[in-house]
C-alpha cells in the first residue's frame, strides 16, 4: 500500500520535480559579409592617384576625389603650392589665388572639357559657390580644363575632379 500512495503523490502532481537540466548553448551562425571598396579619400592635402574616367572628351590629365583645403590642380596629383592654388572658403564657396579661372555649370547635363572651356570663356572669375549635385568648371594657370562634380558643399566641400591635358 505504500507503494501505491507513492506512485499517487508522483501521478498527481502536475509538473515534475524540480531538477536543474542542462542549460543549452547556443553557438553564433557563421555570417557572411559584404564589402563594397570605394575609392580612399585622404586627409586635405593628399590626393589619391586613379585611372581615367570612361567616356571623357578628352585626354584626362588626372581624376579623383579631393576633400578641399587648398589644391593646385596643375599638379599630378593635385596638391598645395604657395601663391597659385584653389581653396575652400566659408559657406560652399571654392575661391582662386592666382591665375585659375572657375564657374558655374548653368547647363542640364555633365560638361565635357569643350563645354567647360566655352563656360569659363564666356563667365570665368575668381570664385564660385557649389551646391551638392551640381558641376563647376575651370581653367588652370597653365590653361588645363577641369570639371568639380559636387558631392558634398558647406562647410567641407567634397568633389569628383577631371582634369584634363591642355
Amino acid at each position: 500500500m505504500t507503494a501505491l500512495a507513492g506512485a499517487g503523490f508522483f501521478l498527481g502532481r502536475t509538473s515534475a520535480p524540480d531538477t536543474e537540466q542542462p542549460k543549452a548553448t547556443t553557438t553564433p551562425s557563421a555570417a557572411t559579409v559584404t564589402v563594397t571598396a570605394t575609392q580612399e579619400v585622404r586627409p586635405v592635402g593628399e590626393a589619391p592617384t586613379t585611372a581615367p574616367p570612361p567616356n571623357t572628351d578628352g585626354a584626362v590629365y588626372w581624376t579623383g576625389e579631393l576633400t578641399w583645403g587648398k589644391f593646385n590642380l596643375d599638379h599630378n596629383p593635385p596638391n598645395y603650392t604657395d601663391g597659385e592654388y584653389i581653396a575652400n572658403i566659408t559657406g560652399g564657396y571654392l575661391y582662386v589665388k592666382g591665375n585659375t579661372v572657375l564657374t558655374s555649370w548653368k547647363k542640364s547635363g555633365r560638361p565635357g572639357k569643350v563645354e567647360c572651356a566655352s563656360a569659363v570663356d564666356t563667365d570665368g572669375s575668381n570664385q564660385v559657390q557649389v551646391t551638392t549635385g551640381n558641376q563647376a568648371c575651370g581653367r588652370t594657370a597653365e590653361g588645363r580644363i577641369f570639371v568639380l562634380d559636387v558631392v558634398a558643399a558647406g562647410n567641407t566641400i567634397r568633389t569628383k575632379v577631371t582634369v584634363w591635358n591642355k
